[in-house]
C-alpha cells in the first residue's frame, strides 16, 4: 500500500514503483506489492507454461495488464489460443492464472480474479501450490469453483491441464 492517504495517479505509480523490488501492482489509485515468489511458485509458473504450450496456446508470465485506466495487474501467467499482445495487453483475451503464495489469501485473488473477468478475460485459474489444487472462475460462473488434486483445468480451445501431470512434473524438477 502506498504511504500516501490521497489515492496514486497512475503517472506517480510509475514514476515511484518502476524497477523498485519487490514488484507492485497499481490497484485503484494504490500500490499493492505483490508478493514475493518461493522456488515452488516459480517453478510451477513454468512447468504451467509448457504444458500450455504442449496445448498450442501461448502463454507468458508476469504481464502486466492495461486492460482498465483503474488498474494494472500483473498476474503470475497469460494465456491466449493467438499471439499475446504486446507490449502489454491492452484487449481482453483467454486465461489469467494467479499462482497462490504462502502469504497470500484466497478472499483478495478471488476479488482480483473478479476484475479479471469484468474486463472480459474469459477464464481465471488459481493455482494453489502447497494444497495441490486449484480454483476454476469463468464470465459465466464468477465464483470459485474448486478443482480436486486428481482432477483437470479445463480452457475452451482444447487447453486440459491435468493437476496430478502438473505437479508431477513440478516434482521432477523440485527433486533433491
Amino acid at each position: 500500500m502506498s504511504a500516501s492517504t490521497t489515492p496514486l495517479t497512475l503517472e506517480e505509480f510509475h514514476r515511484l514503483y518502476d524497477g523498485v523490488k519487490p514488484n507492485h501492482e497499481y490497484w485503484f489509485g494504490e500500490a499493492r506489492p505483490k508478493p514475493t515468489p518461493t522456488s515452488l511458485h516459480g517453478v510451477v509458473q513454468f512447468v504451467l507454461m509448457l504444458l500450455l504450450d504442449r496445448c498450442g496456446w501461448k502463454a507468458a508470465s508476469e504481464v502486466t495488464l492495461k486492460l482498465s485506466p483503474d488498474a494494472e495487474p500483473v498476474p503470475d501467467v497469460v494465456a491466449s489460443r493467438s499471439n499475446i499482445e504486446r507490449p502489454y495487453p491492452t484487449r481482453p483475451f483467454e486465461l489469467c492464472v494467479e499462482i497462490r503464495s504462502p502469504a497470500d489469501r484466497l478472499q483478495p485473488i478471488f476479488e482480483k480474479s473478479k476484475y479479471y473477468l469484468a474486463w472480459g478475460i474469459e477464464k481465471v485459474w488459481i493455482i494453489d501450490p502447497d494444497a495441490r489444487t486449484a480454483w476454476v472462475m469463468t464470465r459465466e460462473h464468477p465464483e470459485p469453483v474448486w478443482i480436486k488434486p486428481e482432477e483437470s483445468l479445463i480452457a475452451e480451445g482444447g487447453a486440459v491441464i491435468s493437476l496430478p501431470e502438473l505437479f508431477a512434473e513440478v516434482d521432477e524438477r523440485t527433486a533433491a
